[in-house]
């Protein structure tokens, strides 16, 4: 009677080991990892840049246009040209901590200047998002 019961016990330790390793290691082996809501990341895509145009300019008179960072999770700890230029005598200006970014000063060459303004924001726990927004400046001669 004894080896029976001894037998029954250690069928039952073989079955709960068995589902056990079975809800642990589905598929070969591999651990189901658990996800941790602590650490979610949830993907804030792509940055918004406004205005979607900038006004034209007048040579020789003062300009100032104001481009916004939207859509963005943490603040933009970096807004700058990346690619083309404008006017001598104007420049683009991170606005710290406002998401946003200010073209001034007076034009000295007319024409169109096309340029690309592109845009970091901080990642906490998560990647920072980032965009980047293509503008052109028509720059008239009066």
């Amino acid at each position: 009677m004894k080896s029976r019961s001894l037998i029954v016990l250690l069928a039952a330790l073989l079955v709960v080991s068995a589902s056990l390793s079975c809800s642990l290691f589905p598929f070969g082996g591999t651990p189901t990892p658990e996800p941790d809501p602590c650490c979610a990341v949830t993907p804030g895509g792509l940055l918004k840049f406004e205005p979607e145009s900038l006004p034209a300019a007048q040579l020789g008179d003062a300009y100032q246009a104001e481009i916004r960072i939207t859509q963005n999770i943490t603040p933009a700890y970096d807004i700058f040209i990346s690619d083309g230029s404008l006017s001598a005598g104007l420049e683009l200006v991170e606005v710290q901590g406002e998401d946003s970014a200010i073209i001034s000063g007076t034009p000295q060459e007319s024409g169109t200047f096309r340029f690309t303004v592109t845009a970091y924001c901080y990642g906490t726990m998560v990647s920072g998002q980032a965009g980047d927004m293509e503008y052109s400046i028509v720059v008239e001669e009066e």
